[in-house]
């Protein structure tokens, strides 16, 4: 069985590209840190977006907050 949120392997990280909304496992490999570390961040940002059943997130608010961090 698969674990939720962990992203298949026949999704190669060059398919994800430059897409602006990305599900949790895409963004979390976007990034490159685990999926909890990712969970948090969105919802430190506010960038999650529910439409139906599914939870997208806004890489650009992603990238801004990233940015303050940036010395």
């Amino acid at each position: 069985m698969k674990k939720k949120g962990v992203l298949s392997d026949n999704i190669k990280p060059e398919m994800i590209g430059d897409k602006r909304y990305l599900r949790v496992a895409e963004g979390a490999k976007r990034y490159s840190v685990r999926v909890n570390t990712f969970r948090n961040m969105t919802e430190e940002t506010h960038a999650l977006i529910h439409a139906s059943r599914i939870v997208l997130i806004d890489t650009r608010m992603i990238d801004e907050y990233l940015e303050a961090f940036r010395e």
